[in-house]
This record gives C-alpha cells, structure tokens and sequence, in this order.
C-alpha cells in the first residue's frame, strides 16, 4: 500500500495569500538564509540530498556551488516551470497549489549565488498559473524583499522553451533556440557564443520549479528530516502526472523509491477495464520506457500485450 499522507509540497489545502503561507512557516526560510554564510546553505543542500525534478536528477548544490564560486561579475538564477512533455503537469498543478514556496526557494538561490536577477519562466498560455504567481509577487514585492529582483517571462508554446538552454534564448528575446555550451558556461546578456572570454559569460542557474519548492522546506526543518522521505539514495518527495488507460488519472505527491507496479496499481487504481499495459512512458526517453518492463513485477508484466512481453 502506497503511503499518500505524508507531503511536503502539496501538503494541505491550497495557499491564496501570503498571510496563509506565513501561517504555514513561509518565509522563516529566506530570513534564516540572509542570516547565514552561503556555504552553510549549501552544506544543508548537500546532507538533504536534494537532487533536480527537472529530468536530469543532478545534486541542486552542486549547480548552486559552482555560481558561488564563479568569478563572474554577473550572475543569474532562472526558475523552469515551462514544462511540455506529454502527460506533464506536475509545475503547474504546484504552482496553483502554492506559488510562494517556488517564488521563495528561487529567492534563497539567488541570495546564496549572488544572482543579479532571478527569472520564474513559464509559458504565456499557462493562464491559472501566471495569475498566481502575479499575485504572489505582488504581495511580496509589496510587503518584502524576497522578490525585489524576480522577474515573471512568459514565453511560447514550443516544446525547447522548457529545455535550459532554449530557456535562456526566451529570457533574451530570441526563440527557444538551442545553444552550444550550457548556462554555467554561456549564460544570460553575454557573448554571442558564450565561453570563458574575459568574465563576460554571464553564467546562469536553471532549476524546475519543483527543485526550487523543495529548497525552503529542507532549510526550515533540516536536512535529516528531508530524508526521512524517500530512500538513501534519492530521498524526498517527487509530484507524479499519471494518465492514461489507468483508473483514476491523479497528480499526487509520494515518496521517491516506489516502483512502477505501486503507482499504478496502488495510487492509479490499476488498468481500466478490458486495457492492457502495452507500453509505460515515464517522460524522459524511450529506453527507459523499454527497461521500466523488467521493473513492473508480475503482477503488471502478466498485463503486458504478448508481443512486449520479451522487450
């Protein structure tokens, strides 16, 4: 049985103001972050095992301690909510559930690498959630200063906005072209072609929404509490889109660690009637999908379609 009661980012019921997200412990965080030695901050990062939930799964303190230490004289911090693959709404069911704890994780950020400007991307036509992060930063930047230097993109529809690079082309005007070096190397407002020529590089941070949600709540109640969720290896919490020929299509938060047959079987309510299991896509590449077969268990592996069974 899959445990759904314990959340950290989904936990409660949605916040609609600022005055809500206080009363939850929002914004103890940030003042504890401007209080302290970045590096502490990081180090906190680093014990949690924080890792990315944009796809890549990279340690955030890692990307966070090589703008600390970069020389560069301009510096900055962008938030991906620009989210596009199939069956994907984890970001935007987030940020309607609570915009603040993403607007605060990207403030901690820029505080600890000393970004000039943080960026919150998301794409124009997302209506529900750029009407509640206008709202959430408008509280802020009028009853604090955790949001004095973020900025709201709304960029296009197309499918690279979403990826870091094509992120970066968005914030600067152009189209959600790829670049050749990655942000840490050709940032923001720099070079034509990025690369180390003279501090000009500009260098960037890019991290989902759902990484930046995470920062606060680890900061507020410790990195041992952090990975009292999860596993060893990979903990915390993680938002999962499940749709499909399930059930019961469902976004809900579980703890990372749980195998494929769990969350369809015990969170999705299993196939539909008269459906079989044919192919599972978890949103990244195709070989995955063909490896996450032997994971299924024989439960799930008995529903395969006769002719994937073997994949």
């Amino acid at each position: 049985m899959v445990n759904e009661a314990r959340k950290i980012l989904l936990d409660g019921p949605p916040v609609t103001s600022l005055d809500e997200y206080r009363a939850r412990g929002g914004l103890q965080a940030y003042e504890k972050v401007k209080e302290m030695d970045p590096r502490d901050v990081l180090d906190i990062l680093r014990k949690s095992g924080l890792r990315g939930r944009g796809g890549a799964g990279f340690p955030t303190y890692i990307k966070w301690q090589g703008l600390l230490e970069s020389p560069a004289s301009r510096k900055f911090i962008c938030a991906n909510g620009a989210e596009g693959e199939p069956g994907t709404f984890k970001d935007r069911w987030l940020i309607r559930h609570n915009p603040y704890q993403a607007l605060e994780g990207l403030a901690i950020g820029s505080h600890v690498i000393g970004a000039d400007t943080a960026f919150f991307c998301i794409k124009a036509k997302f209506e529900p959630e750029k009407a509640a992060l206008q709202r959430a930063l408008a509280e802020l930047q009028r009853e604090t200063t955790l949001a004095d230097n973020i900025e709201l993109v709304l960029g296009p529809d197309e499918y690279l906005y979403g990826e870091e690079k094509g992120l970066l082309e968005v914030i600067e005007g152009g189209p959600p072209a790829p670049r050749v070096y990655p942000p840490y190397i050709h940032g923001l407002f720099g070079g034509a072609y990025g690369g180390p020529r003279d501090g000009d590089n500009n260098p960037a941070n890019v991290n989902n929404v759902e990484t930046l949600s995470h920062v606060g709540h680890i900061i507020r109640n410790g990195p041992d509490w952090f990975r009292s969720f999860g596993t060893p290896d990979t903990p915390g919490t993680m938002i999962f889109a499940i749709s499909g020929d399930v059930q019961t299509e469902v976004v809900r938060e579980l703890p990372l660690g749980l195998t494929l047959r769990e969350i369809i079987d015990g969170v999705a309510g299993g196939m539909r009637p008269g459906r079989r299991v044919k192919a599972i896509f978890p949103g990244v590449a195709l070989s995955v999908t063909i490896l996450a077969f032997n994971l299924l268990g024989d439960s799930l592996r008995d529903e395969l379609d006769p002719r994937l069974r073997n994949l």
